[in-house]
């Protein structure tokens, strides 16, 4: 999730009660909840391809959430009435709480690091999520509101309702995770079932939409093509109505572009590759995109790399590309 969600949701935890575990308990949780996303910086030295490689890496894992909640409470040590044990758990339950959120999304953790590399992701929230980011932060001001109001018209202060709101939000969290969960479920199933083409699915995922938490972007790999689809949960799905994209027949150059360290990189982390061969004046451009945040033509988290007529590599890139661009998804 994005690092406001994070804060949001390390405040409220604090304010339901865990702040008082420790002194500067509210600090710890705070500064635990972003500590993961700390690994950011190699996209200053890696670029993009080196973002992806380490990105929610070992700061991300199980097993080291206990030394990040060691470092965040090591920050406070300062703060009157310190105490190293309770001060140590309130940052382990705040990098948890970090790998949790993440686990919700589309792009996943790797959780199991230094053991296992495999991406982990449950799919039910976009990394950014508009409905949680925008019910989190109301429970965090409604106190801040509450305190205003009272001022205003004589009351006391003391009695603004921070805790009842911050378990209003964090039950709101489980709520709304639960129920993407069954959702999700639906749209999977109902992907599933049905027939592309004439041909059964191989395999099928379905990715959350910004807004309607009925609406869906499947995906279906059958043996000769993709297919991206829109499923909407409230009307009947069509598996006729979708952007098919066949695949290439050129396996001379797709495995040409495969073999680069660029494309072994970007397939470590695309779960969901669709690749396309486009020809230019001398060669061929390969295309490798992780349809998971966007079309092929909308050139999201999109690998390019271009060959001559010999197949060989002339020039290999990543693009993340516009956020904002191609936000529907099928036709």
């Amino acid at each position: 999730m994005d690092n406001v969600t994070h804060t949001l949701t390390a405040v409220l935890l604090g304010r339901a009660g865990v702040e008082r575990l420790a002194p500067g308990g509210m600090g710890v949780l705070v500064l635990a909840s972003n500590l993961p996303d700390a690994d950011t910086v190699v996209a200053l030295f890696g670029g993009g391809l080196g973002y992806l490689e380490y990105h929610r890496h070992l700061t991300h894992a199980l097993v080291v959430a206990p030394v990040l909640g060691l470092l965040a409470a090591l920050a406070f040590f300062r703060v009157g009435g310190w105490r190293l044990l309770p001060a140590w758990g309130v940052g382990t339950l705040g990098v948890w709480a970090h790998i949790l959120l993440d686990l919700l999304n589309n792009y996943g953790v790797r959780i199991w690091l230094p053991f296992r590399a495999d991406w982990v992701g449950w799919d039910l929230f976009m990394v950014v999520d508009p409905w949680v980011m925008a019910v989190l932060l109301l429970c965090v001001l409604a106190p801040l509101l509450a305190r205003l109001v009272g001022s205003e018209i004589g009351g006391r202060a003391a009695a603004a309702p921070g805790r009842g709101w911050a378990m209003f939000g964090l039950l709101f969290l489980v709520l709304w995770a639960g129920g993407r969960w069954v959702l999700h479920e639906r749209a999977v199933e109902t992907l599933r079932t049905r027939m592309y083409e004439g041909q059964a699915p191989v395999r099928v995922a379905a990715w959350p939409t910004p807004w309607n938490p009925f609406v869906w972007q499947g995906y279906v790999s059958a043996e000769p093509f993709w297919g991206l689809y829109k499923v909407d949960l409230q009307r009947e799905f069509d598996p006729e109505r979708g952007a098919i994209y066949y695949k290439p027949e050129e396996a001379e150059a797709v495995n040409a572009a495969r073999r680069t360290p660029e494309a072994q990189a970007f397939l470590r982390f695309a779960q969901y590759a669709v690749w396309r061969v486009l020809p230019l004046a001398e060669g061929v451009q390969v295309e490798a995109t992780d349809v998971r945040f966007g079309m092929p033509e909308d050139g999201k988290f999109q690998l390019r790399i271009v060959l001559d007529e010999a197949r060989r590599v002339v020039s290999a890139r990543f693009v993340f590309g516009d956020p904002m661009k191609g936000m529907g998804v099928g036709r």
